[in-house]
């Protein structure tokens, strides 16, 4: 876990148009000398999006882009992480300087924003964007190993495990948000307004599971 490293640099980003990595992390950042990625034989699950360091782009509050580095985001803490290209220098970059996180591992991307009509505490994965949006969130809780057994009965777990859960939010052209599950009933519910292009969409892609894919698919066609 990133959290048994003394990483204590906090990352200000400055608010000029272009962002300068001399002055975008402070100069006492702690090196560390392995992977702070790599979960355990007996734990289950991460608390990082990804294994390794990946490629990306993000954006301050002041619209400032900065992509000089290597990057993985920690769904527990909600907290970013950057390593210097050329050195093992790792920096916790601060969550609340930014507006957006762009990280790719070449297969998997994620679009990160803060939503202002969801809190801003936390990042919310865009899946559609456009008069209609839709963002994910992946809540992570670590859940100790539980194991017990008396010599005749066992219960819990051997392993530790971080545990993921999924919430959708449907953002509508008004700012307001709306959270739907990967339900049927609750699609139709939440977009109860647009009830035939629904009711249509339904009809032609009934072939497909309703999956986080479908529901993309849908706002996707909302914005058409």
């Amino acid at each position: 876990m990133v959290t048994n490293f003394s990483l204590k640099a906090q990352v200000a980003l400055h608010t000029e148009p272009t962002l300068d990595t001399r002055t975008f992390y402070e100069s006492n950042g702690v090196t560390v000398t392995r992977m702070p990625f790599a979960s355990s034989k007996s734990t289950v699950g991460s608390q990082f999006l990804f294994g390794d360091w990946v490629k990306g782009v993000i954006v301050n509050n002041a619209g400032s882009r900065f992509s000089d580095g290597l990057f993985n985001f920690d769904k527990v803490g909600q907290n970013l992480y950057m390593q210097i290209p050329d050195t093992l220098a790792v920096f916790h970059v601060d969550k609340h300087q930014l507006r957006s996180i762009s990280l790719s591992d070449g297969v998997t991307n994620y679009d990160l924003e803060k939503v202002s009509s969801l809190d801003t505490d936390y990042f919310y994965n865009a899946l559609a964007k456009g008069k209609y949006s839709l963002y994910s969130f992946t809540k992570t809780k670590f859940i100790p190993s539980d194991y017990q057994s008396n010599g005749i009965v066992t219960t819990g777990n051997l392993y530790d495990e971080y545990k993921d859960e999924v919430t959708y939010y449907a953002v509508f052209p008004d700012g307001s948000a709306h959270q739907v599950e990967i339900k049927k009933k609750s699609i139709r519910t939440v977009f109860e307004a647009y009830k035939n292009k629904v009711d249509n969409f339904f009809k032609i892609f009934s072939d497909l599971p309703i999956s986080e894919k479908f529901l993309s698919l849908l706002v996707e066609n909302l914005n058409q």
